[in-house]
Protein backbone atom coordinates (compact mmCIF):
# COMPACT_ATOMS: atom_id res chain seq x y z
CA UNK A 1 0.00 0.00 0.00
CA UNK A 2 1.12 3.43 -1.12
CA UNK A 3 1.52 6.27 1.37
CA UNK A 4 -1.03 8.04 -0.21
CA UNK A 5 -3.49 5.38 0.05
CA UNK A 6 -2.30 5.56 3.73
CA UNK A 7 -3.04 8.59 4.08
CA UNK A 8 -6.80 8.48 2.71
CA UNK A 9 -7.32 5.31 5.22
CA UNK A 10 -6.14 7.87 8.02
CA UNK A 11 -8.71 10.48 6.73
CA UNK A 12 -11.64 8.11 5.89
CA UNK A 13 -10.67 6.85 9.59
CA UNK A 14 -10.96 10.37 11.04
CA UNK A 15 -14.40 11.21 8.85
CA UNK A 16 -16.09 8.04 10.09
CA UNK A 17 -15.34 8.49 13.77
CA UNK A 18 -16.87 12.18 13.04
CA UNK A 19 -19.33 11.29 11.22
CA UNK A 20 -21.01 8.81 13.81
CA UNK A 21 -23.13 9.42 16.43
CA UNK A 22 -23.63 7.91 19.66
CA UNK A 23 -27.11 6.34 19.56
CA UNK A 24 -29.35 8.85 22.39
CA UNK A 25 -27.36 10.10 25.47
CA UNK A 26 -27.05 7.18 27.54
CA UNK A 27 -24.51 7.00 30.13
CA UNK A 28 -23.07 3.45 28.67
CA UNK A 29 -22.86 4.84 25.01
CA UNK A 30 -20.60 8.13 26.59
CA UNK A 31 -18.24 5.62 28.04
CA UNK A 32 -17.84 4.00 25.00
CA UNK A 33 -14.43 5.14 22.79
CA UNK A 34 -14.98 6.20 19.28
CA UNK A 35 -14.13 3.03 17.81
CA UNK A 36 -16.89 0.93 20.33
CA UNK A 37 -19.24 3.33 18.98
CA UNK A 38 -18.45 2.94 15.14
CA UNK A 39 -18.56 -0.44 16.42
CA UNK A 40 -21.69 -0.64 17.62
CA UNK A 41 -23.39 1.40 14.57
CA UNK A 42 -21.80 -1.16 12.17
CA UNK A 43 -23.39 -4.23 14.53
CA UNK A 44 -26.62 -2.52 14.79
CA UNK A 45 -27.35 -1.54 10.69
CA UNK A 46 -25.35 -0.95 7.54
CA UNK A 47 -22.59 1.52 8.42
CA UNK A 48 -23.78 5.05 7.77
CA UNK A 49 -21.64 8.42 8.48
CA UNK A 50 -23.84 11.61 8.61
CA UNK A 51 -22.43 15.04 8.55
CA UNK A 52 -23.72 18.58 8.62
CA UNK A 53 -21.90 19.53 5.22
CA UNK A 54 -22.08 17.75 2.04
CA UNK A 55 -18.20 18.63 1.46
CA UNK A 56 -17.52 16.11 4.13
CA UNK A 57 -19.58 13.65 3.02
CA UNK A 58 -18.59 13.80 -0.52
CA UNK A 59 -14.92 13.83 1.25
CA UNK A 60 -15.45 10.80 3.01
CA UNK A 61 -16.75 8.44 -0.09
CA UNK A 62 -13.87 10.06 -1.62
CA UNK A 63 -10.95 8.54 0.47
CA UNK A 64 -13.29 5.56 0.99
CA UNK A 65 -12.14 4.43 -2.48
CA UNK A 66 -8.72 3.54 -0.54
CA UNK A 67 -10.10 0.53 1.05
CA UNK A 68 -10.73 -2.46 -1.35
CA UNK A 69 -13.96 -4.06 -2.18
CA UNK A 70 -16.19 -1.36 -0.55
CA UNK A 71 -19.18 0.57 -2.27
CA UNK A 72 -20.10 4.26 -0.98
CA UNK A 73 -23.80 5.79 -1.47
CA UNK A 74 -24.24 9.61 -0.53
CA UNK A 75 -27.57 11.11 0.30
CA UNK A 76 -29.54 13.36 2.10
CA UNK A 77 -31.45 13.08 5.21
CA UNK A 78 -34.34 15.39 7.35
CA UNK A 79 -33.81 15.20 10.92
CA UNK A 80 -35.08 17.39 13.88
CA UNK A 81 -38.48 17.96 15.44
CA UNK A 82 -39.22 21.80 16.11
CA UNK A 83 -36.74 22.90 13.75
CA UNK A 84 -36.33 20.90 10.78
CA UNK A 85 -32.72 20.51 9.30
CA UNK A 86 -30.77 18.34 6.28
CA UNK A 87 -27.76 16.38 7.20
CA UNK A 88 -25.77 14.37 4.19
CA UNK A 89 -25.43 10.68 4.67
CA UNK A 90 -23.14 8.05 3.54
CA UNK A 91 -23.84 4.63 3.14
CA UNK A 92 -21.37 2.06 2.76
CA UNK A 93 -21.41 -1.33 2.12
CA UNK A 94 -18.46 -4.17 2.26
CA UNK A 95 -18.47 -8.01 1.83
CA UNK A 96 -16.62 -7.88 5.23
CA UNK A 97 -17.47 -5.29 7.33
CA UNK A 98 -15.29 -5.93 9.85
CA UNK A 99 -12.42 -6.65 7.47
CA UNK A 100 -12.75 -2.54 6.96
CA UNK A 101 -13.55 -1.39 10.21
CA UNK A 102 -10.06 -3.74 11.46
CA UNK A 103 -7.82 -1.64 8.68
CA UNK A 104 -9.86 2.09 9.64
CA UNK A 105 -8.91 1.71 12.96
CA UNK A 106 -5.48 0.09 12.79
CA UNK A 107 -4.70 3.28 9.93
CA UNK A 108 -6.03 5.43 12.71
CA UNK A 109 -3.88 4.35 15.42
CA UNK A 110 -1.04 4.40 13.24
CA UNK A 111 -1.78 7.94 11.95
CA UNK A 112 -2.35 8.58 15.51
CA UNK A 113 0.65 7.48 17.02
CA UNK A 114 2.48 8.74 14.56
CA UNK A 115 1.65 12.52 15.14
CA UNK A 116 1.97 11.94 18.91
CA UNK A 117 5.03 10.06 19.13
CA UNK A 118 8.12 11.22 20.67
CA UNK A 119 10.58 9.23 17.98
CA UNK A 120 11.93 10.37 14.67
CA UNK A 121 9.61 10.00 11.85
CA UNK A 122 9.41 10.42 8.05
CA UNK A 123 8.25 14.43 7.31
CA UNK A 124 6.40 13.71 4.17
CA UNK A 125 3.92 11.17 6.20
CA UNK A 126 3.77 13.36 9.03
CA UNK A 127 2.53 16.36 7.36
CA UNK A 128 -0.11 14.12 4.81
CA UNK A 129 -1.69 13.05 8.61
CA UNK A 130 -1.39 16.20 9.65
CA UNK A 131 -3.07 17.65 6.68
CA UNK A 132 -5.76 14.83 6.95
CA UNK A 133 -6.37 16.05 10.77
CA UNK A 134 -6.96 19.16 10.24
CA UNK A 135 -9.16 18.65 7.21
CA UNK A 136 -11.50 16.51 8.81
CA UNK A 137 -11.94 19.25 11.47
CA UNK A 138 -12.42 21.93 9.19
CA UNK A 139 -15.46 19.88 8.00
CA UNK A 140 -16.60 18.54 10.45
CA UNK A 141 -15.96 20.36 14.03
CA UNK A 142 -17.82 23.71 12.92
CA UNK A 143 -15.07 25.89 13.71
CA UNK A 144 -16.02 29.48 14.71
CA UNK A 145 -14.32 32.16 12.64
CA UNK A 146 -13.63 35.53 13.17
CA UNK A 147 -11.27 38.48 12.76
CA UNK A 148 -8.87 37.30 15.30
CA UNK A 149 -8.94 34.00 14.32
CA UNK A 150 -10.68 30.47 14.76
CA UNK A 151 -11.70 28.94 17.71
CA UNK A 152 -12.61 24.83 17.39
CA UNK A 153 -14.22 22.13 20.26
CA UNK A 154 -12.22 19.00 20.01
CA UNK A 155 -14.57 15.71 21.40
CA UNK A 156 -11.87 14.73 24.22
CA UNK A 157 -7.91 15.04 25.59
CA UNK A 158 -6.30 12.94 23.07
CA UNK A 159 -8.07 14.84 19.46
CA UNK A 160 -7.34 18.05 21.43
CA UNK A 161 -3.97 16.89 21.53
CA UNK A 162 -3.66 15.50 18.10
CA UNK A 163 -5.00 18.99 16.34
CA UNK A 164 -2.30 21.00 18.41
CA UNK A 165 -0.03 18.48 17.38
CA UNK A 166 -1.20 18.56 13.48
CA UNK A 167 -0.81 22.29 13.96
CA UNK A 168 2.76 22.74 14.63
CA UNK A 169 3.55 20.06 12.41
CA UNK A 170 2.03 22.59 10.00
CA UNK A 171 4.08 25.66 11.76
CA UNK A 172 0.80 27.04 13.12
CA UNK A 173 1.06 28.09 16.40
CA UNK A 174 -2.10 27.15 18.43
CA UNK A 175 -3.98 27.46 22.03
CA UNK A 176 -5.37 24.39 24.15
CA UNK A 177 -8.06 25.86 26.42
CA UNK A 178 -9.48 23.12 28.54
CA UNK A 179 -11.71 22.70 31.59
CA UNK A 180 -15.30 22.41 32.86
CA UNK A 181 -15.79 19.06 30.03
CA UNK A 182 -14.66 21.80 27.16
CA UNK A 183 -11.34 21.20 24.89
CA UNK A 184 -11.25 23.93 23.04
CA UNK A 185 -8.48 24.88 20.11
CA UNK A 186 -7.63 28.37 19.30
CA UNK A 187 -5.64 29.68 16.24
CA UNK A 188 -4.67 32.86 15.25
CA UNK A 189 -6.31 34.38 11.67
CA UNK A 190 -2.94 34.28 10.05
CA UNK A 191 -3.04 30.19 11.44
CA UNK A 192 -5.91 29.89 10.54
CA UNK A 193 -5.64 31.12 6.84
CA UNK A 194 -2.50 28.97 6.34
CA UNK A 195 -4.27 25.73 7.47
CA UNK A 196 -7.06 26.21 5.20
CA UNK A 197 -4.59 26.51 2.73
CA UNK A 198 -2.94 23.19 3.72
CA UNK A 199 -6.33 21.56 3.48
CA UNK A 200 -7.68 23.10 0.52
CA UNK A 201 -10.55 23.75 2.79
CA UNK A 202 -12.26 27.21 2.53
CA UNK A 203 -15.15 28.62 4.63
CA UNK A 204 -18.38 29.92 2.43
CA UNK A 205 -20.62 32.62 3.44
CA UNK A 206 -23.28 29.75 3.33
CA UNK A 207 -24.74 28.08 6.77
CA UNK A 208 -26.37 24.19 7.39
CA UNK A 209 -30.18 24.24 6.88
CA UNK A 210 -29.95 24.78 10.74
CA UNK A 211 -28.52 28.17 10.55
CA UNK A 212 -25.99 27.01 13.36
CA UNK A 213 -22.60 25.37 11.67
CA UNK A 214 -20.49 27.25 8.79
CA UNK A 215 -20.51 25.35 5.85
CA UNK A 216 -16.98 24.70 4.51
CA UNK A 217 -15.72 23.54 0.65
CA UNK A 218 -12.87 21.23 0.20
CA UNK A 219 -10.65 22.08 -3.14
CA UNK A 220 -9.52 18.65 -3.38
Amino acid sequence: MSDEDGADLFEASLLLVAGTAPPGHATAARRRTDWQLVAAAWEEAPLRAEFEAAYAAARFAEVMRAVPAVDCWTGRREAGIRRRYETFVVDVAAADPGDVLGRLEDEWTRGADLLLGDGAADETRLRTRAVAVWRCALLTAAPRHSTSGMRLRARDGRSLRLLARSAQVLGVPSEAHTGRGRQILSVGGRGAVKLRLATHVTPTTERSADGEAPVARCGN
